[in-house]
């Protein structure tokens, strides 16, 4: 999950304070991969400032200030009013409970998995998200820039003492364009592609999991994954900084002053929001979650966790489940799609997850989306991007990785190709003809439908999803269904 909000505060005592250092140094002291206290540099644009490894306060400031954090001479011409935008990255809440209560070897793995997210989502931001104006009036356009000049700072419990992973990514309010000025970022890109580094996020988080550990998930009512081994009332045990939230959320709904949208829920977290939070020792810490599982009626034995499915020996492909991609696709807010949203549907239709880099280059192979980036990004048709549902019936739910999505491509334009030539005697079937059809075909006609059915079988005998002419007929017959667990049986 991603939360993007506005900072106007140009010390940055907030994430420097001993409070939240200490915090995390007891929290983590005795979990593998320990993140340094205070926080540590990110962004190409820093690194282009002389900015890497721990985090200095003084410099930390002058950045905040809009300076060069060694000279203070001022970067760019105008002060701004907000200082910076922290992106908080959050990691999901099973994952945290396997960091919080896990064996040494799966709490390394949660919080290596989400530090590996968070920067390869960061990447994403960079590259599609952040932009800076050029120009004026009908001349004004949005450009790319060489990267942020960020701040990463990852805590492992909440202000409620809950287990809670998360990093506060504190970009810069300023930014380094391609034609070598200090500018402010616009910050509509933030926002706009708040949902797609936040679903890329989260699929990073799945893979980086399944790859290591061979954990499964399952998909909650309130759309967001969890790891299915952890009971979902541990998960509601420990979550007492939520259970505030709906509570202040709840009261003002009965008093008539709130609602359920997100506004009120945003609301509801600065209401109850808590400056002060006490030390515990993490032997404290520990004890009292073990207490709070108990009490919930969660037995814990040995190590609570270890993030293992012991089940899941015989592993495949993963496909997109592409009822959820289309339906994702239907609550974006321009009349069309962007490359963002198409990413945020993508990264949300893998249960297993899939790596960052490779979400996007499965994107781009769908369709062309052009160098745009920020707000500006080009608007297409949901048809676009949604299969056809003869390439479904035929070929199966599209793979997750770039060269099995390629292959797969590859054979539903072969399809489409053949039935804009030789539209199908029956338009209900995708590409089989019975034996008296094929009597009625040209010579032409029955060698290219022989042609692509034998381009389909390879395909699907390279991905893994059967074999044989019996086999394309068998997938032309069935239902429209193809999609998720038994379109990969």
């Amino acid at each position: 999950m991603l939360r993007v909000a506005r900072l106007s505060d140009r010390t940055g005592r907030y994430y420097l304070a001993d409070l939240a250092t200490e915090l995390e140094g007891v929290h983590l002291a005795d979990r593998p991969g320990r993140a340094a206290p205070g926080g540590t540099w990110l962004g190409a644009s820093a690194a282009g400032l002389g900015l890497s490894g721990p985090v200095d306060p003084a410099a930390f400031g002058e950045v905040l200030h809009g300076a060069h954090p060694s000279t203070g001479r001022r970067l760019g011409s105008r002060r701004t009013a907000v200082s910076a935008y922290d992106l908080t990255f959050a990691a999901p809440k099973s994952v945290s409970i396997l960091f919080a209560l896990g064996g040494p070897e799966g709490a390394g793995a949660s919080l290596d998995a989400h530090r590996t997210a968070v920067h390869a989502a960061m990447a994403y931001v960079s590259s599609h998200a952040v932009a800076v104006r050029r120009g004026s009036g009908d001349e004004r356009r949005l450009e790319p820039v060489e990267g942020v000049v960020a701040a990463a700072f990852t805590h492992g419990v909440s202000r409620a003492l809950d287990p809670h992973v998360h990093t506060h990514v504190v970009v810069a309010n300023l930014a380094h364009g391609t034609d070598g000025r200090w500018t402010a970022i616009d910050a509509r890109g933030l926002y706009a592609h708040a949902r797609a580094a936040g679903a890329l996020y989260d699929a990073h988080v799945r893979h980086g999991l399944v790859t290591r550990l061979g954990s499964s998930w399952s998909l909650r009512r309130s759309g967001a994954y969890e790891l299915a081994q952890v009971d979902p009332v541990l998960l509601g045990a420990l979550s007492m900084r939520s259970a505030e939230i709906r509570a202040h959320m709840a009261q003002r709904a009965a008093s008539g002053t709130g609602g359920s949208s997100a506004r009120a829920r945003t609301v509801a977290w600065a209401a109850t929001r808590d400056d002060k939070v006490p030390k515990m020792t993490v032997e404290a810490l520990r004890a009292s979650w073990q207490g709070r599982a108990v009490d919930a009626g969660v037995v814990l034995e040995g190590p609570a966790l270890d993030g293992r499915d012991v089940r899941r020996q015989d592993r495949r492909a993963s496909a997109v489940d592409e009822h959820r991609f289309a339906g994702r696709l239907w609550t974006a807010p321009h009349g069309g799609v962007a490359r963002r949203d198409v990413v945020a549907a993508w990264a949300s239709a893998v249960e297993d997850g899939t790596p960052v880099l490779d979400a996007e280059r499965c994107v781009d192979a769908i369709a062309e989306w052009g160098s745009a980036v920020g707000v500006a990004e080009r608007v297409r048709a949901p048809r676009d991007v949604v299969p056809a549902t003869h390439a479904l019936r035929l070929l199966g739910p599209r793979p997750v990785r770039p060269d099995d999505l390629a292959l797969w491509l590859g054979a539903s334009h072969a399809i489409d190709r053949y039935r804009r030539r030789w539209p199908p005697f029956d338009p209900s079937q995708a590409l089989a003809a019975s034996f008296s059809e094929r009597g009625r075909m040209s010579a032409r006609q029955l060698a290219e439908h022989l042609g692509v059915t034998r381009e389909v079988d390879a395909t699907l005998v390279r991905l893994g999803r059967g074999h044989g002419h019996d086999r394309i007929l068998e997938r032309a017959a069935g239902p429209f269904g193809a999609t998720g667990a038994s379109a990969r049986s």
